[in-house]
């Protein structure tokens, strides 16, 4: 993505020099130098990489595919989804090493490469919400049911998710003016401050569970099956520390290789990184736009890591027995409570209907019930009592 400026007009030559860029003919693969004014990539991508990293996705992809029916984890289809994306995006950034000035592949390439964890973030939020369910007697943590935490941060992330993708859209284009780039890359990194944020959150939660169950564990208060089983429980407690250091974690080391960037805050794989790489918007003395290595070693290889280490220590391996997955009412079940529903509902009408053909204007009391208004009613003696009692005339 070069700046925007206005070209000479062409002539017999190959390329015609303009103020801030140079129009140039597409070389082999079409690729363009960084001086092009329509210049996608300030490299020439490795196709032998590309490929190599379609091959490692595509088969994390099939194990966290293959583990979702072995362990019945229904749910894991988030974390087969990440692997799948991530799969798609090298697929096309494959052909995009053949085809360097075609903008859809990059369109694609990026959106898919810069939403993937997305997935990965869903799947571990709702992990957390079955760990609860599993492990803590309560059932909730922090006065938030099990059941809602998937619900909770799942929603969070869709938001961040809406914003990743506004921005990332608007970065994409060969055509696209300067400003909308820059505006695009500021929303972009705006939503991954959004996920930085919710995944602090999530840890702190994560590290509380951890904590309770240690103390279980140690007042002999955790069942022996949910203490020892194939893998001990701390176990996925370490494999989700490790999938989250793959995204979040304090890298201090990448500040002497991207010191020339200017940013003096502690970087980030992944997420810390792709602020660091938009820091300076696409000019081509960012070298973070400038070296493809940086794309593959802090962002593509931590989660091909990450992935791999869930498929190692799948929450299906170590969540076994009746608490592993949230309660399910069967089709009976359903059909019974949804009738039960109808028939309160037609009281209900029925009862509201009846007050009405009375002349009285119904109010609902606390238990769902009408009530007639005192002031229909009038006090009479009442024989057996010999005090007054409110009765309905």
């Amino acid at each position: 993505m070069a700046p925007t400026a206005t070209t000479l007009p062409a002539s017999s030559t190959t390329s015609t020099a303009s103020a801030t860029c140079i129009s140039v003919a597409p070389g082999k693969n079409g690729y363009l130098p960084p001086e092009s004014c329509d210049v996608i990539l300030y490299y020439v991508p490795s196709f032998a990489a590309a490929i190599l990293f379609c091959v490692l996705f595509g088969l994390t992809a099939i194990m966290h595919l293959v583990q979702a029916f072995i362990y019945k984890k229904p749910y894991a289809w988030v974390i087969t989804m990440g692997s799948a994306w991530e799969l798609i995006a090298f697929i096309f950034r494959a052909l995009q090493t053949r085809h360097q000035n075609n903008d859809n592949y990059a369109t694609l390439f990026t959106v898919f490469f810069l939403l993937a964890p997305i997935w990965i973030n869903a799947f571990l939020y709702m992990t957390l919400g079955r760990m609860i369910y599993y492990y803590h007697p309560q059932k909730n943590l922090a006065r938030i049911s099990a059941q809602r935490y998937g619900l909770i941060f799942v929603t969070l992330d869709i938001v961040a998710f809406i914003v990743q993708l506004a921005g990332a859209s608007m970065t994409t284009g060969t055509d696209t003016e300067t400003k909308t780039v820059l505006l695009g890359l500021h929303i972009y990194m705006g939503g991954i401050g959004m996920q930085e944020f919710f995944i602090l959150c999530f840890l702190g939660l994560f590290i509380q569970l951890h904590r309770i169950i240690h103390r279980m564990e140690r007042d002999g208060e955790l069942a022996m099956e949910k203490a020892q089983g194939v893998f001990s429980w701390r176990w996925l407690f370490y494999s989700v520390y490790f999938v989250l250091g793959m995204i979040t974690v304090s890298a201090h080391r990448i500040l002497s290789v991207l010191i020339s960037l200017g940013s003096k805050a502690i970087l980030q794989i992944r997420i810390i990184f792709r602020i660091a790489q938009y820091a300076q918007g696409t000019s081509t003395k960012n070298p973070v736009l400038t070296h493809e290595e940086y794309e593959y070693v802090f962002d593509a290889v931590p989660m091909l890591f990450g992935l791999i280490a869930l498929n190692i220590f799948h929450p299906g391996r170590i969540l076994q027995g009746p608490d592993s997955t949230f309660p399910k009412k069967s089709r009976a079940e359903k059909k019974e409570l949804k009738a039960q529903k109808k028939a309160i509902k037609i009281e209900k009408n029925m009862e509201k209907k009846r007050l009405k053909q009375n002349g009285w204007e119904p109010s609902e009391s606390e238990n769902g019930h009408f009530c007639e208004p005192l002031d229909e009613r009038v006090q009479v003696p009442d024989e057996n009592v010999g005090s007054g009692r409110f009765h309905n005339v």
